[in-house]
């Protein structure tokens, strides 16, 4: 009875979440979408300065960008650490703490950033050409996975034995598998992980394509060393 009723509020907080956050970051894109189109119907756009290129974001959304990309590094290191303890049957009680701590952080880094994202407002847009409007998604779409990835792993911990063992310390009650209510969220963490694999490895290509192919400076937008011309 407890377990279906766990299940029913895992499913009903997962929907509503994931309808929340689609929607908020389809609104951007159909912005972007439209900005494009208008371009289209006014001739073109005119081509953005070096200087506007070369606009950083805030330094604060600069430091978070790459605190939550060490965290996830570490993050997806430990979750394939405990995927072979299990399989040997050697987990830890330290092991699954501190993938919880490091997806609870991330968690909280995405909603800062989200923050600070409105609060400071972001460098304009390289371009409305259909690469850059996907490039766009992209950086949406990571959003959406890092806020997924931390629910999903919330909600495994809630449905399986794991966050009993975490309160009562008791490394006995650490599961050698997933089973019931658990199995789903379980398993769609892991598929999202593959996913954010694919979508990071998308996102740091689009980077070394600026970087170094078209040599337009954008990554100077993610540094700390600049003149000051955005707010901390």
């Amino acid at each position: 009875m407890i377990n279906n009723i766990i299940e029913v509020w895992y499913w009903s907080f997962m929907l509503a979440a994931l309808i929340g956050v689609v929607i908020y970051f389809s609104f951007g894109f159909v912005k972007d979408l439209w900005a494009a189109f208008k371009e289209q119907r006014a001739g073109g756009q005119t081509p953005l300065s070096d200087e506007k290129i070369t606009e950083p974001y805030s330094k604060r959304m600069v430091i978070i960008h790459w605190l939550t990309l060490l965290l996830l590094i570490v993050a997806w290191y430990l979750g394939d650490a405990l995927i072979d303890a299990r399989i040997e049957k050697n987990a830890t009680l330290i092991g699954y703490f501190a993938h919880a701590l490091m997806g609870g952080a991330i968690l909280l880094l995405t909603i800062l950033r989200m923050t600070f994202r409105g609060v400071d407002g972001t460098p304009p847009p390289v371009g409305n050409s259909v690469m850059d409007i996907v490039a766009r998604g992209v950086h949406h779409g990571l959003y959406v996975l890092l806020i997924l990835l931390s629910i999903t792993g919330f909600m495994t911990l809630l449905t399986s034995t794991v966050g009993m063992a975490l309160v009562t310390n008791a490394a006995i009650l650490l599961p050698a598998e997933y089973t019931g209510p658990s199995v789903i969220p379980h398993s769609v963490h892991e598929i999202l992980v593959t996913v954010m694999m694919v979508v990071v490895l998308v996102h740091i290509l689009g980077a070394i394509k600026h970087q170094f192919i078209m040599k337009d400076g954008l990554m100077r937008r993610m540094s700390l060393r600049r003149k000051g011309r955005r707010p901390a």
